[in-house]
């Protein structure tokens, strides 16, 4: 009875044996290795095995080696394989494992293009950008000339930044070139709000007062200009043109006192060559005065050294003769 019993059971565990050996002769096994480009592994890729028709999924992740390792039941189908990791293109293609074999497959994941970035949208330009650009438009319009195109520009600049102190004293020089004496003047009152006693202000406002006939209010300006400026061209200029005006009215003595204040700053200048004519002069008036008669001879050979040709210099010479 025993014999029986173990004989019975000898047969049922062949009999499983059997059923699972059946079962695995169907299998397959897939090792997948994954690399990039430089045929470096690459850990962390997704597999993702299908099969068409059917709901079948397996999904395995590669190592640090780079491997997979598929273990598949049914090894006489055809898979798809899909092989995935962000920062590379994926692969996906078919996938026929060997039954009751081992199937050894490299794959190669080739790193994703970056799409170029999309052009950033232009900056918005602040206020003092904008009106650096006008005043720039402004000052190319003046190098050909075109006076009453670069007003605007300058008129521009000066609204989008009431700050930018170049945009008013351009706006006085410019309107005194066109005759607007007004606007001229309160550019270069504007201008001096926002650097006060500066000498390129006092000259635009001078010039502005002067045309329009404030002949007080230009000349307490030039003394201003004169405070600021003592040695300048520009405050010499002024003190010229002062004198010269006094001199068509035949005023000779008050033109002296500018004329003075003119060859302190500029003694060699030949521009101001007439100053020291007007001095010898008025000098000369007083011929009984040795130290007036010294001072028009001095004058007066100065002039004709720098004024030769000039059309007193005649005159000049016969008042030297006449000085000896």
């Amino acid at each position: 009875m025993i014999t029986i019993r173990r004989a019975a059971l000898s047969a049922f565990v062949f009999a499983l044996l059997l059923a699972g050996a059946l079962h695995a002769a169907g299998e397959g096994r897939v090792i997948c290795t994954v690399v990039d480009e430089t045929n470096t592994p690459v850990e962390g890729a997704k597999a993702t095995l299908t099969r068409a028709g059917t709901g079948y999924k397996l999904e395995k992740v590669s190592d640090k080696k780079g491997q997979i390792m598929l273990l598949i039941l049914d090894g006489t189908q055809e898979y798809q394989l899909r092989l995935e990791k962000p920062g590379y293109k994926p692969y996906e293609g078919p996938l026929k494992p060997k039954v009751e074999d081992t199937l050894r497959l490299t794959f190669t994941l080739a790193k994703a293009v970056e799409a170029p970035a999309a052009p950033a949208a232009p900056k918005e330009m602040s206020g003092n950008d904008k009106a650096i650009l006008a005043y720039n438009e402004g000052v190319n319009l003046l190098k050909t000339n075109n006076l009453a195109a670069a007003a605007p520009k300058f008129e521009e600049a000066a609204t989008l930044n009431p700050q930018l102190a170049e945009a008013q004293s351009a706006l006085a020089e410019l309107y005194l070139e066109l005759g607007h004496h007004s606007q001229a003047l309160a550019a270069a009152d504007r201008y001096l709000a926002l650097k006060p006693n500066d000498p390129r202000g006092l000259r635009a406002r001078y010039d502005a007062l002067k045309a329009a006939g404030d002949g007080a209010k230009a000349r307490a300006t030039l003394e201003a200009l004169a405070a600021a400026d003592p040695k300048g061209e520009g405050t010499a200029i002024r003190y010229f043109n002062e004198g010269a005006e006094l001199t068509r009215g035949g005023k000779f003595d008050e033109a002296a006192t500018w004329f003075e204040k003119v060859v302190e700053i500029a003694p060699a200048e030949p521009k101001f060559a007439k100053a020291h004519y007007v001095l010898g002069l008025t000098y000369a008036k007083d011929e009984k005065d040795a130290a007036k008669k010294a001072r028009a001879k001095e004058q007066l050979q100065t002039f004709l050294q720098m004024a030769p040709n000039d059309p007193d210099a005649a005159t000049a010479k016969q008042l030297l003769d006449y000085l000896k």
